[in-house]
């Protein structure tokens, strides 16, 4: 049985205490953000916690090969071969069937028939503004929702990434409503250099004390690094 807090930590990083010790089991994660915020760095330091800290994860992406991802993840310290091999990470890569596609494609749907994503403790979507911009049915994006929140549910922490520029306001809105927690990542001038924040805007069931702007930035080896200074 899953307990009712997923915990993140790791070794010398804040950002497991800044989110108040961890992610409540059954949350839905909306990860929203432009180009270039950040997003896809912050889910792979949430699923490193994640797997350090021994749970299960699939990760779906739309911008990665099996072999991008891996070296994407080495770059940052975050090695994953070892999960891979054990069977604790499910890796898929959509940009195959992305990748120069312009007409839309049902892709959601897609989804629903490989029920060993969704066996894992977590489940991480990025981008999923991705496979939203190109769903041609818009019932399929109300009952793949509605399927996250049964599977949420169940105590699953499930992590969309939504690129604010890919999508319109109504869709991005909808997505905003179904997710139990929101975090909006920016990218600010602060003291003559580009800073990162993640802001959460909803953080429902929150188990402890949060912190609701977390500046960060990011180092080779070094991963996603919480900074001490607020960024304003």
């Amino acid at each position: 049985m899953v307990e009712e807090l997923l915990k993140i930590e790791l070794k010398g990083d804040e950002l497991h205490r800044r989110l108040g010790g961890g992610i409540p089991a059954g949350t839905i994660m909306l990860v929203e953000g432009d180009r270039g915020s950040g997003k896809s760095i912050f889910v792979q330091r949430l699923l490193y916690g994640f797997l350090m800290n021994g749970y299960t994860a699939s990760y779906i992406s739309s911008q990665y090969t099996t072999v991008e991802y891996i070296k994407q993840m080495e770059s940052l310290g975050y090695s994953i071969i070892p999960f891979l091999i054990r069977k604790k990470l499910v890796f898929v890569s959509l940009y195959p069937l992305l990748s120069g596609v312009s007409e839309k494609r049902k892709f959601l749907s897609r989804l629903f028939g490989e029920p060993r994503l969704w066996e894992p403790n977590v489940m991480i979507i990025d981008a999923f503004s991705s496979l939203l911009s190109r769903e041609q049915d818009p019932d399929a994006v109300r009952d793949f929702l509605l399927y996250v929140k049964k599977m949420a549910s169940l105590d699953k922490v499930i992590i969309l990434t939504a690129n604010t520029e890919e999508i319109d306001r109504d869709s991005l809105f909808v997505l905003e409503e179904a997710a139990t927690m929101l975090i909006r990542l920016n990218v600010k001038v602060f003291g003559g250099d580009l800073k990162n924040s993640a802001t959460i805007v909803k953080y429902n069931n929150a188990k402890g004390v949060f912190q609701k702007i977390i500046p960060f930035r990011v180092e080779p080896k070094a991963g996603l690094i919480v900074e001490i200074a607020a960024v304003v």
